[in-house]
């Protein structure tokens, strides 16, 4: 962390508490928290990143791109801060952008797996399977607990077997993962496993019942069984 003068340490108590509440979801807190420390210390780079990671839990991430772009023009060898701006340009599906973003973020550090994750993710969105597969495959090497890591490794599988094992792995990390769920779903639907794709949809139904793929997923059930699947 940057150096915080001694006459504002108590800045770094705000950040503290917004980090914790941040951990427990409770944004609005940790919202006001980041904000009062930076009143105190408007430029500090992780400061910066703690607003920018609650915008991007919230959704808004047109404005968490900003403070991490914050962070990054405050302090350019900041690891965290690009990894984090990768991040939300995939989350705006700009992928290119996010590509070159991650790709400036490996000059500093490469043995990373939230990294290669991001490259991976990025590589696969704009079709350029081979090398997805290898950043994916590097992804699993260095930080194998990354629940969204084993839904973009089953996107490769031809097999609806070898996509479901991985898919489990996945859902075992994180049951409340949506694409994980319909991707769970949609496997097990072509694998003519019903009842059990209508278990898991109802799973993905409980996390999100208003989700728009959700939904979809509903419609294809009953397209595809002519059952109701809640």
């Amino acid at each position: 962390m940057k150096e915080i003068p001694k006459n504002k340490r108590y800045a770094l108590g705000w950040y503290n508490e917004g980090i914790t509440l941040l951990s427990i979801k409770d944004y609005e807190e940790a919202n006001a928290f980041f904000d009062n420390a930076l009143k105190a210390i408007p430029d500090h780079p992780d400061f910066l990143i703690g607003k920018g990671d609650v915008l991007l839990a919230t959704g808004k991430f047109s404005e968490a791109h900003h403070y991490y772009q914050e962070a990054i023009n405050q302090e350019p060898t900041n690891f965290r801060a690009w990894i984090r701006s990768g991040s939300t340009l995939l989350r705006m599906g700009k992928n290119k952008d996010a590509l070159e973003t991650f790709e400036k973020a490996r000059e500093l550090f490469e043995y990373d797996g939230e990294l290669w994750l991001g490259i991976g993710i990025a590589l696969l969105r704009i079709d350029r399977v081979k090398e997805a597969s290898e950043a994916l495959k590097k992804a699993m090497r260095l930080k194998p607990n990354q629940p969204s890591l084993w839904y973009f490794l089953s996107t490769l599988e031809k097999s609806d077997e070898n996509a479901l094992k991985l898919l489990i792995r996945g859902n075992r990390m994180d049951p409340t993962n949506l694409d994980i769920l319909l991707e769970m779903t949609k496997r097990l639907l072509h694998m003519e496993r019903q009842e059990k794709a209508a278990e898991t949809l109802r799973k993905a139904y409980q996390v999100d019942p208003d989700n728009d793929l959700v939904i979809r997923m509903i419609t294809h059930y009953r397209t595809v069984t002519g059952k109701e699947p809640l």
